[in-house]
């Protein structure tokens, strides 16, 4: 699969300037000025011994299959990750369950800039049909909400194949279970995705100006298209509105992106039209604004405009290049994204709806709140922290790069002892992903007297809890 979160980057259209003249230099020196303040700056490269880490060897419910190796490819980072498959208990918001995940120990050096901006990794809730398999052909887990639907709260209530997202400037709510009737103004208006593989839908229109009426499209379809719409993906591993840079084959009669670009009159408003919904969604420009970080920060101060840029991947003939709806996308809506009757044929089913203003996300202290569904099943509101993020790690504290403060973090607790851990909020992949130093995953490996997968000696401090599961063989 693809989980195409990046950086802000400016990537602009320009003419290429006029050589000759006394002004020449000049000119040079403008355009590598403009080209410079377009590349994000790079955060340094974390140590690996020092990134705080999930243990297996502190946890006496960790199981490893070793026979189950795992090799995966996100694209947008060009990064492979690779590892093994790992069962532990896993507890989010107020549901528990023994989840089956990656453990990833193994990535190019290059992917170090990749795993400093993850965290502790990847919660991927992508539905269950994306991808099955890595790209070794082994078996992956099911998404996490596959596994954990079920499961009961405190309350005796069943955790069901549904959740919602929305954000804010500052804060944003995982809502596992549905969506909080009181988050949305107005109804949830709900679409079938345009593939079991994805939360894909179609986008008919797509135009940005003061009113409907006055405003430019961005979306032209040729006369000879097979499609009138664009597809779409929704994305919260993505930070901004991403639009191709290309005409789909003749299919349009020009670039999206483009038209975005030689738009010079001011516009308010973004307004989006989907296939199978009665109501248009309606973005102020406002929502879709982010700081654009550079190294001329300092002396010039960081620039603030619209997070739209393009899609920097193609796609091949028939297929279309999509638009991407990432992190911004979600401060105008909250998105409900239901796969209680998908399967490997049938789609999940998306919604929309417009946030209630007066909602005010849940904080960090409260962590989750227990409710009831628009369609009365249980709720969990789960806190995810917007802004840039420290982990801590015994006593340090290191941290993790967060490109203009688009990635979501929410935390999980993780084995026994718990372990809690900050993980990406992903709705681009599937697969549910934590980081492993190799020496952990090996010193739980040998356990106390070197025979394979029997379990670690007890820490001191919780050796009543843990002697029960200490010494056990596998199986």
């Amino acid at each position: 699969w693809v989980s195409h979160r990046g950086r802000v980057e400016g990537r602009e259209r320009r003419k290429p300037a006029a050589m000759g003249g006394s002004h020449t230099w000049l000119a040079v020196l403008a355009a590598a000025l403009v080209l410079a303040a377009a590349v994000p700056v790079p955060g340094p490269l974390p140590d690996l011994n020092r990134m705080p880490l999930f243990n297996p060897s502190r946890s006496t419910t960790m199981d490893l299959d070793q026979g189950h190796p795992i090799m995966v490819h996100y694209a947008d980072a060009d990064t492979q990750l690779s590892g093994y498959t790992c069962k532990d208990k896993i507890s989010l918001g107020g549901f528990s369950a023994d989840v089956k995940f990656a453990c990833f120990t193994d990535a190019p050096e290059q992917a170090m800039q990749f795993w400093s901006q993850m965290g502790n990794g990847i919660l991927g809730l992508g539905p269950a049909a994306q991808k099955k398999h890595d790209n070794a052909g082994h078996l992956m887990p099911p998404p996490v909400v596959n596994q954990m639907a079920g499961v009961l709260d405190a309350q005796k209530d069943v955790l069901t194949k549904k959740f919602a997202f929305m954000s804010r400037r500052n804060a944003a709510e995982l809502q596992m279970g549905g969506y909080v009737p009181g988050s949305i103004q107005g109804q949830m208006r709900t679409t079938k995705s345009l593939t079991p593989k994805g939360y894909t839908v179609g986008i008919k229109s797509m135009r940005i100006g003061k009113t409907f009426d006055d405003a430019q499209e961005l979306l032209v379809f040729g006369p000879n298209s097979p499609q009138h719409h664009v597809p779409a993906i929704l994305d919260t591993g993505s930070p901004c509105i991403m639009l191709p840079e290309n005409d789909e084959s003749k299919n349009l009669q020009f670039s999206p992106y483009e038209q975005y670009q030689d738009r010079m009159q001011p516009w308010t408003k973004m307004f989006i039209t989907v296939e199978g919904l009665d109501q248009g969604l309606e973005i102020a420009y406002e929502d879709l604004l982010v700081e654009h970080h550079t190294f001329l920060d300092a002396a010039w101060g960081t620039s603030i405009r619209p997070c739209v840029m393009p899609v920097d991947w193609s796609v091949a003939a028939p297929h279309w290049t999509p638009i991407v709806l990432g992190a911004v996308f979600f401060r105008s809506f909250n998105v409900l994204f239901d796969n209680a009757r998908a399967s490997d044929t049938v789609p999940p089913t998306v919604g929309f709806a417009k946030q209630n203003r007066g909602y005010d996300p849940i904080g960090i202290k409260e962590n989750q709140v227990a409710g009831r569904g628009g369609d009365g099943d249980a709720v969990h509101r789960v806190y995810v922290q917007h802004d840039p993020i420290k982990v801590v790690h015994g006593v340090t504290k290191v941290g993790v790069s967060n490109p203009n403060g688009h990635q979501f973090f929410t935390q999980l607790s993780v084995g026994t002892p718990p372990q809690r851990l900050k993980v990406v909020v992903d709705t681009g992949s599937p697969l549910f992903g934590l980081f492993v130093n190799p020496k952990s995953l090996s010193d739980f490996e040998k356990g106390v007297s070197n025979v394979p997968h029997r379990r670690p000696a007890p820490l001191a401090h919780t050796t009543g809890a843990a002697q029960a599961g200490a010494g056990r063989p596998a199986g």
